[in-house]
């Protein structure tokens, strides 16, 4: 018997150890968790402040996440495993839930439970702090029955070896938005990276020289998270992270200086792609920022043919649409807010618009 656990154990071990390296390693791992613990499937589940980050169990129908989602099973007044929640690798099984559901749990989740065979089985909080928890779950029918020592045993030895993965995941994670911010390094731009809290998780040494410009620097780190020196920009800065953190694929803003007369910066943000193995650990947002005479030609070029326009008002064309107002291409154009409003007069007359909502419109399209 000691003999075949030393054998199943090492075998759970190598499975964990290799997830994070292989196309299909988690799914693979979480499939032979299931069988040497002798459970009808394996879980590795991450929560966050308010919601359900991932939920991995393998071959399970698309229907189980959505009735997960919709009976809210994250939270611990409905879902006694949760509420059971022990310390870091202490093993909960049957005697705990039996406890946990005398003062919660739902029909619902009762329900869920049955109809996925999660009824008996083991858990163990793998992950705990800074807004997430990452647990390990042996999921178990009532065919299957409740667990015995044996199962317990082996499910404790392998939840060490899936705390070694999910930490080698977390530093895999760490290590590619190093790689992405030591990209735009090379290329001289100023690069957010933007997590799932919407604090900077890491950021190129052009971003670290703009928000370290003093008093008159047009963006902020505050508790590492990126903002704007100025309310107003403040607000409208948020408010766009929060868009794309919810999933807005692509915005651009431009954010002025408090300083008269001083450049502001376009701040241009794009969402990124999810893995298919996503810990909540990976960036979520890519922030890109330039200052306004830093701004590539190549965006002047395109206006300028399109519209027939003259340099000047391609770039003043260019501010509008990425919401500068009036006042502060004049100062920073070192003209009066007559002359520009002449400037853009003509600029809408070339570009056969009436308003500047339709040229912004307009503009955006053409360089989309």
């Amino acid at each position: 018997m000691d003999s075949l656990f030393a054998r199943e154990s090492g075998e759970v071990e190598n499975a964990f150890l290799a997830a994070p390296f292989e196309a299909d390693g988690w799914n693979a791992a979480l499939r032979l968790f299931a069988r040497r613990t002798g459970s009808s499937r394996a879980q590795l589940l991450g929560l966050g402040d308010d919601a359900t980050l991932f939920n991995f169990m393998p071959d399970i129908d698309p229907a189980y996440q959505r009735e997960f989602v919709e009976i809210e099973g994250w939270r611990p007044e409905v879902n006694w495993r949760v509420a059971a929640s022990g310390r870091p690798l202490e093993i909960l099984s049957e005697t705990h839930y039996d406890v946990a559901r005398q003062h919660s749990g739902t029909d619902d989740y009762e329900e869920h439970i049955r109809r996925w065979d999660g009824v008996h089985g083991c858990q163990t909080v793998l992950v705990e702090g800074e807004g997430l928890l990452v647990g390990l779950a042996a999921l178990r029918s009532e065919r299957d029955g409740r667990t015995g020592q044996r199962d317990r045993k082996l499910f404790a030895a392998g939840a060490t070896y899936a705390l070694a993965a999910v930490r080698m995941q977390q530093a895999m994670a760490q290590r590619g938005a190093a790689m992405t911010v030591g990209a735009f390094d090379a290329i001289d731009v100023a690069a957010f990276l933007v997590d799932r809290h919407g604090a900077v998780a890491a950021l190129s040494a052009a971003a670290e020289a703009i928000v370290g410009d003093g008093p008159g620097g047009a963006l902020r780190l505050r508790r590492g998270r990126l903002g704007a020196a100025r309310r107003d920009a403040d607000t409208a800065l948020q408010a766009a992270l929060t868009r794309a953190l919810n999933g807005e694929a692509m915005q651009q803003h431009w954010i002025g200086s408090p300083q008269e007369g001083e450049d502001g910066l376009l701040c241009e943000l794009f969402r990124l792609p999810r893995r298919e193995w996503d810990f909540g650990l990976d960036p979520r947002v890519l922030v890109v920022a330039r200052r306004a005479a830093d701004i590539p030609a190549m965006r002047i070029v395109p206006l300028r043919a399109a519209l027939g326009l003259t340099e000047a008002e391609a770039e003043i064309a260019l501010r509008l649409a990425n919401g500068e107002a009036r006042e502060e291409i004049a100062a920073g154009r070192g003209t009066s807010t007559q002359t520009l409003g002449t400037q853009i007069k003509s600029i809408l007359r070339k570009s056969d618009v009436a308003r500047e909502a339709e040229l912004t419109a307009l503009v955006n399209r053409l360089l989309r």
